[in-house]
């Protein structure tokens, strides 16, 4: 009799570990696809903040690696009006679940920064 409760309890033991081992690959993957995003968001930052600034040509590499990961970007400006212009921005990259993209657009005013600033 001993031997059977002994055997139930290691199944239990046993499926529980299975469970907690399943949940935290699960966290890490999560953690996995955030730092991805985050490296994303943080290279189209850059690329956006570059075009906003109006430096030609901006210094964005089309293909930037990143701890084992390579990002593609790609910039395009269209405009939309004679004083402004629409930037679209699209990062992708390769994931364990497939190929990811993020897409940003920002638009951008060719006046003088110093216009409609009033002096006190």
């Amino acid at each position: 009799m001993a031997m059977v409760e002994a055997l139930v309890a290691a199944s239990l033991l046993a499926l529980g570990l299975l469970g907690a081992s399943r949940l935290t690959l699960s966290a890490l993957d999560a953690a996995l696809q955030t730092r991805h995003l985050e490296q994303a968001q943080a290279l189209a930052r850059e690329a956006l903040d570059c075009a906003a600034a109006r430096i030609s040509p901006c210094p964005v590499a089309e293909s930037v690696g990143l701890e084992g990961t390579t990002y593609t970007l790609r910039m395009e400006q269209v405009p939309l009006v004679p004083q402004l212009v629409e930037i679209s921005l699209q990062v992708q990259w390769q994931d364990r679940s497939g190929p990811r993209t993020q897409s940003w657009r920002t638009r951008v005013s060719a006046l003088p920064d110093w216009l409609g600033v009033s002096s006190p």
